[in-house]
């Protein structure tokens, strides 16, 4: 049976083609409503949204492209740069207490000259016709991880290329000032990615037993590759292990490569501390001797209200971010699991909006992790890179999120996707 087409984007594929073989100039606006959080993405809103636009766009005989993720797209030759603009903060208006909206308008809302920003347009709409048909992809059933499926994706990653499944994101600091500092950069082996190249029809997670070997054979092969990880953190580094792995050759090799004045901080996980206490309290001495820090990683909020933390002697903890801590009951819950903690040893993660932040500064927190702080930090490289026309704002984050790969390469300026958020770009003489 054929698949259906994704009409809007074919659509809006097929009108740049017609406009660029007549060599027709036009004003092209972009309005991500798939960027704004959930509430404001709602069929009443994209509704409102529309309703705003629409006399414009009948005014001027513009081309409405309303995609399969909500976000519009409007062409026209007859739309002004005044009107285009009157449509911008029209829409900004009315989005204005969204927070992605508000700290980004130029993202949220962008205007584009077809004859100077011809390939960017195109690339967008061929972005979004390729997510649609990669999600009308049927998918295949999973068989359980066995022995043999082991056995064979073991064999797959000795002579697999690591660095294409090697993920980061940076958590950051919010100074007494105001400013924002970079942390660490945080390294992981992206499971998705590799199932997807090597193992895709198998369900890795089936056996806890299995999938424990070959999450170690993974964080063998990510310190394996120390340099490169090396060459791209200009700070501090974080890896997530098993604890079992601290204690290989392959790890004190790594310690031993890392630049001086960079600190080391391996998240462990929960369960892996309660199923090997004793040898985690160890690795936790050992750290410290060397100088470097533990950090205990994805905590829920109560995990707070049934153990006593504190004990544990963490450097540091990350503080799975939930939404019912808006609750005041809840908050109140974790308020008292937290009230002998130092709040700088607790890293809110999962931040993926204002609310959050909102939420941790109220109690004293400072540090930071999540899609919003990753959209906060590409905000940052966008900001101070001459290229920016040439890309997107998800296209960036994606780039900065690996070390490798397609993506990456199709930077302009690489090197600007390792800097850390608060870095200032020296004035040219």
């Amino acid at each position: 049976m054929a698949k259906p087409i994704p009409e809007a984007e074919q659509r809006l594929i097929d009108k740049l083609k017609r406009l660029e073989s007549i060599n027709m100039n036009s004003t092209v606006i972009i309005i991500r409503l798939s960027a704004l959080n959930p509430t404001n993405r709602s069929p009443r809103q994209v509704k409102i949204a529309l309703s705003a636009i629409n006399d414009t766009v009948i005014k001027t005989q513009s081309g409405l492209f309303l995609l399969s993720n909500n976000d519009i797209v409007i062409i026209g030759q007859a739309l002004s740069p005044q009107r285009a603009g009157d449509i911008a903060e029209s829409v900004r208006h009315i989005f204005q207490s969204d927070s992605f909206a508000a700290a980004h308008p130029d993202d949220f809302v962008q205007i584009y000259a077809l004859e100077n920003d011809f390939e960017t347009v195109m690339a967008f709409a061929k972005e979004h016709l390729e997510n649609v048909h990669r999600q009308q992809q049927p998918q295949k059933a999973e068989v359980p991880l066995a022995p043999e499926h082991l056995d064979a994706i073991l064999r797959n990653i000795q002579g697999f290329n690591i660095l294409k499944i090697i993920r980061r994101q940076e958590a950051i600091q919010i100074t007494p000032q105001g400013k924002l500092s970079s942390l660490f950069l945080e390294y992981f082996t992206s499971m998705a990615d590799l199932k997807k190249a090597i193992a895709p029809d198998v369900n890795v997670l089936s056996n806890r037993w299995l999938f424990q070997h070959l999450s170690e054979t993974l964080d063998k092969r990510m310190l394996g590759i120390s340099k490169e990880l090396f060459l791209h953190t200009p700070k501090n580094i974080s890896l997530n292990l098993n604890i079992s792995t601290i204690f290989t050759p392959a790890f004190e090799n790594f310690l031993s490569q890392a630049p001086e004045q960079m600190t080391v901080i391996v998240e462990v996980q929960l369960m892996d501390i309660i199923q090997n206490t004793r040898n985690f309290i160890v690795a936790r001495d050992l750290l410290h001797e060397a100088g470097h820090q533990i950090l205990i990683d994805g905590l829920p909020p109560i995990s707070f209200e049934f153990m006593d933390m504190k004990k544990l002697n963490s450097d540091l903890m990350k503080l799975n971010w939930s939404p019912a801590l808006i609750n005041a009951a809840e908050s109140k819950k974790l308020e008292k699991g937290l009230k002998d903690i130092d709040p700088n040893r607790l890293i809110l993660m999962r931040c993926e909006d204002e609310t959050a932040l909102a939420w941790a500064l109220m109690h004293k927190i400072t540090r930071f992790q999540g899609y919003f702080i990753d959209a906060l930090t590409t905000a940052k490289i966008r900001k101070g890179c001459p290229e920016k026309k040439h890309c997107t704002k998800e296209a960036c984050a994606s780039r900065k999120a690996g070390i490798a790969g397609a993506q990456r390469a199709d930077c302009l300026i690489p090197s600007n996707l390792d800097l850390p958020i608060e870095y200032k770009r020296k004035k040219s003489v």
